[in-house]
């Protein structure tokens, strides 16, 4: 194979990371935290800004939603299907985004009665789409991900026991 070749195979090649632990709020209300698009979304998932997320539509087990941040002088967005259908787990699948590749870009997060709450996993399953912000990203996730995004789910852990607590 050439380096070309090897290249493009990475860039379809999904990278999941995955993150866990136990919080002191009831499964049910960590997944309805998960599904929640109002304008105080970012005090749960600090990652997403207001300023950048459209709700596009939103029934009974699923919505439509775009959702942004501001990396640097660049907006990152990516356009979900969110389905919370299956019991104890919500997943965000991407629709359309400026730096991940569908089919094959998700989000999601599950919750289980644990003592005194839930067990908590969030997962990243990413493919990184071709154009320059996207193999740049695809870079600093592979080789940074799983430290930046542990980090990022105890901060949303913290930010949904803040939350259940009020």
């Amino acid at each position: 194979m050439t380096n070309e070749t090897l290249q493009l195979a990475a860039e379809r090649t999904p990278t999941t990371i995955v993150a866990s632990g136990d919080i002191a709020v009831d499964p049910e209300r960590v997944l309805a935290l998960a599904y929640a698009f109002s304008d105080r979304r970012g005090e749960i998932f600090p990652a997403v800004s207001s300023r950048h997320m459209t709700v596009h539509s939103s029934g009974p087990l699923t919505a439509d939603v775009t959702e942004g941040t501001r990396v640097g002088p660049f907006v990152m967005w990516e356009r979900c299907t969110y389905d919370w259908s299956e019991p104890g787990r919500v997943i965000a699948t991407v629709i359309d985004s400026n730096v991940y590749a569908w089919p094959g870009s998700a989000w999601e997060i599950t919750a289980r009665t644990s003592a005194g709450g839930s067990h908590v996993t969030m997962t990243w399953t990413r493919i990184f789409r071709k154009r320059p912000r996207g193999r740049v990203m695809g870079f600093a996730y592979r080789h940074y991900g799983k430290r930046v995004f542990t980090k990022y789910a105890d901060e949303i852990m913290r930010n949904m026991e803040a939350q259940a607590g009020t």
